[in-house]
């Protein structure tokens, strides 16, 4: 396979009665109730006087670009929010500025580059990470500078985990993507066997680890489970091995342009079953690679119907398109923030402070309700692709 190191693991179905029998029985681990007391900083910097500026910055930790394949969708949706904001009057009449920081290696000069810039200048919050890598990253800087980290990207939980005060995050958890997956994928065994397509970048394995997780609680396993390299993936041989097992389910976990491609291959190969996929299927980057294959792919539902009356035709009016739950995430990464700093003043720590006390709060994506440890609580349910969006589910 040219070379390429495509990992295959592969549980033979048994017949409709088992839909591919159960994985051993994890080992028991006595349950220890997480704490629900929130999450608090308590060193100083409360009574820091507010400085004098021309202008209130803010760092983006993702990409700048509105064409960024991949990403460009978040920071659309911060333009769109950052111009509402400022419209409405900035803070007590100055500006609010985005900074983005970003390389496509995050974990060297990206990282550096963020680094520098909250030393370095009066930042007043970071919005980032865009996904789960970049969040890890940020984190660890958030931790020793004190100041606001607010993704609105990062499913992953295990950065929730390291207890650090300073991180919020608007997506669901892994978590809760997992049950509403493993729900569609452990139907009745007679729907037929599924199979698993993981890609192996971060947070594709993060949701994967989830995933499986609520699959053992739900006494279902996978036909085939094919884990595919993100760099030079070899596709074909990852699909053939996945329509070997027989199975009439897909789930597709991986970033958005190479579930697309994923996708594509599958139904070229013949596959006519039903494709289900993480959170990279949930962003209109994969339904633009995938053109015409995302039509009826299932997809969690990481925003919900939003109730917000100015937000969308602003966007539509500035870039031709509807939002999606990436850019509605970046406009309240930057409308949650706006909101804090206003309400706070100039002080990084009563800035982490105003943003705890939001919650609960309504944006463009949805609820938002903090956990202890800073993770939105709302409810995962899937959607499906209809006609280039993605729609609840009757």
């Amino acid at each position: 396979m040219r070379g390429l190191a495509l990992f295959v693991a592969l549980v033979i179905a048994s017949p409709c009665h088992s839909e591919g029998g159960s994985e051993p029985a994890p080992a028991q681990v006595p349950y220890k109730p997480a704490s629900r007391e929130p999450l608090d900083f308590r060193g100083p910097g409360r009574d820091d006087p507010e400085p004098e500026v021309g202008e209130v910055l803010v760092a983006w930790f993702g990409p700048g670009d509105p064409d960024h394949p991949e990403l460009g969708d978040y920071w659309r949706g911060a333009l769109v929010a950052l111009d509402q904001e400022n419209a409405a009057g900035g803070y007590r009449g100055k500006p609010f500025r985005l900074e983005a920081v970003w390389s496509e290696s995050p974990w060297k000069a990206g990282i550096a580059e963020l680094t520098r810039l909250v030393h370095a200048r009066p930042v007043w919050a970071v919005l980032g990470g865009v996904d789960g890598t970049t969040t890890h990253l940020a984190v660890q800087v958030a931790l020793k500078a004190h100041f606001l980290l607010l993704s609105p990207g990062s499913t992953d939980s295990t950065a929730d985990h390291a207890n650090v005060p300073w991180l919020f995050s608007l997506p669901p958890s892994d978590e809760a993507v997992a049950r509403a997956l493993a729900a569609a994928l452990a139907l009745p065994a007679c729907e037929g066997p599924f199979a698993i397509a993981a890609a192996t970048d971060h947070d594709s394995h993060a949701t994967l680890v989830a995933l499986r997780r609520a699959l053992r609680q739900a006494g279902r396993a996978p036909a085939a489970l094919v884990e595919i390299p993100t760099e030079d993936a070899d596709v074909a041989a990852a699909v053939g091995q996945l329509l070997a097992s027989g199975s009439r389910r897909m789930a597709v976990i991986a970033p958005p342009l190479l579930a697309a491609r994923i996708v594509r291959s599958a139904r070229e190969a013949g596959f006519t079953g039903r494709v289900i996929g993480g959170p990279g299927l949930s962003r209109r980057a994969f339904a633009r690679a995938a053109s015409k294959d995302a039509e009826g792919v299932l997809a969690p539902a990481l925003a919900e119907p939003s109730l917000d009356t100015a937000f969308p035709p602003a966007y539509e009016e500035r870039w031709d398109l509807a939002p999606d739950e990436a850019a509605a995430h970046g406009a309240d990464a930057m409308r949650l923030v706006a909101t804090a700093i206003r309400q706070a003043g100039l002080n990084r720590v009563r800035i982490r402070d105003a943003v705890r006390g939001l919650s609960p709060w309504t944006g463009v994506s949805g609820r938002v309700i903090w956990s202890p440890r800073g993770r939105n609580e709302r409810r995962t349910e899937l959607g499906i692709w209809r006609r280039g969006r993605l729609v609840p589910l009757d």
